[in-house]
């Protein structure tokens, strides 16, 4: 398994560029072939912050593909680390495993942050969510709408432990406005890293997200569990 990524910095425009990437190869009993991507462009900034990035997945089992996931994404948050923060995304998810062309998430609602100090972070988050997805032709429309309206509640906690090691937690719940208990989202990410250098640190990551109401033949749920070693300059 080889992961890496970097990142420039230009301290007077303030902009963040990132470029990640890894993979995996085995020949044996299993063959299989992992390759995913993943980098972006940030601005930070008391007033307004900017973040678009990417993430990419493929992936291959004895000549059979099972993976190939490309998802990216734009935010702007106005007044990042006010109390109250406003902001404002849109999605993109284009995954034919999950019986769908693409899908897209434009989300519009406001940050509260609960508590900050040097070591510490949390907020928590209310917004709008509008879904478009586009599904495969034999997808049955009635039980799965291509448009529906959500609410999105969010919880984030970001916490240094210790000197070198920090905690970052962030779950969503993403209840449709018309069918609270049958169609809702949630997403979970929890990463732990320990800095090994001044530009290296290693994470562990877990990942779960569950959707009530899947295309036959698709999963509910999604479960990934991952090692990253990220280098930032």
């Amino acid at each position: 398994l080889m992961i890496a990524a970097i990142s420039t910095v230009s301290a007077q425009s303030k902009w963040t560029y990132k470029l990640g990437f890894g993979g995996e190869y085995k020949n044996g009993n299993v063959n299989t072939t992992i390759f995913n991507t993943n980098g972006g462009i940030e601005r930070n900034d008391s007033t307004l912050a900017f973040d678009a990035n990417y993430n990419y997945v493929y992936g291959m089992k004895d000549k059979v593909e099972y993976e190939n996931n490309f998802t990216g994404n734009v935010k702007f948050d106005l007044w990042q680390y006010s109390r109250w923060s406003p902001f404002l995304s849109a999605t993109i998810n284009l995954n034919p495993f999950n019986k769908y062309d693409y899908k897209l998430s434009f989300l519009l609602g406001a940050k509260y942050r609960i508590f900050w100090n040097e070591k510490c972070d949390y907020s928590i988050s209310a917004a709008y969510v509008y879904d478009y997805t586009q599904y495969w032709s034999e997808v049955n429309t009635d039980i799965l709408s291509p448009q529906v309206n959500r609410i999105s509640l969010r919880l984030k906690i970001k916490q240094k432990i210790g000197d070198n090691v920090s905690l970052k937690h962030t779950t969503f719940y993403q209840p449709s406005v018309t069918n609270f208990s049958g169609d809702y989202i949630i997403n979970s990410v929890t990463s732990l890293s320990t800095q090994i250098s001044k530009h290296a640190s290693i994470a562990l990551n877990f990942s779960y997200e569950y959707h009530s109401l899947v295309p036959e033949g698709v999963k509910n749920q999604d479960i990934i569990t991952s090692a990253t070693l990220n280098l930032k300059f």
